[in-house]
């Protein structure tokens, strides 16, 4: 019943956050905004720590359904950072190459 109820917690707190920054209440301002938004995140951040650790204690079912959830997390991180990252990695070196040959051969452009 426990993780029932802080897994209800941790949604409740996820779609605050996502309705704030969504809907902005233009009476808080953006500092008031920064502010809500850093409580619901430090209640959310001890939210999934009561979350692991009461899951850390359970059945080692749920143990290992948690450890593989962390590595699909770490996974897609990971492949949406290369993918994010990569292709502009990619066309500035390319650029710079470009730019190093013109700058090596002036008369070859032209």
């Amino acid at each position: 019943m426990q993780l029932v109820a802080i897994a209800t917690g941790l949604a409740l707190v996820t779609y605050l956050e996502s309705a704030l920054v969504e809907y902005p209440l233009h009476a808080l301002g953006a500092l008031g905004t920064m502010t809500a938004l850093m409580v619901l995140l430090a209640a959310q951040l001890l939210l999934a720590l009561l979350l692991y650790r009461r899951i850390r204690r359970s059945e080692d079912a749920y143990s290992v359904f948690f450890q593989r959830a962390t590595l699909v997390a770490l996974a897609t991180f990971v492949a949406l950072t290369a993918v994010f990252l990569v292709p502009h990695g990619v066309a500035l070196v390319s650029h710079e190459l470009n730019s190093a040959v013109a700058i090596a051969s002036p008369g070859a452009a032209g």
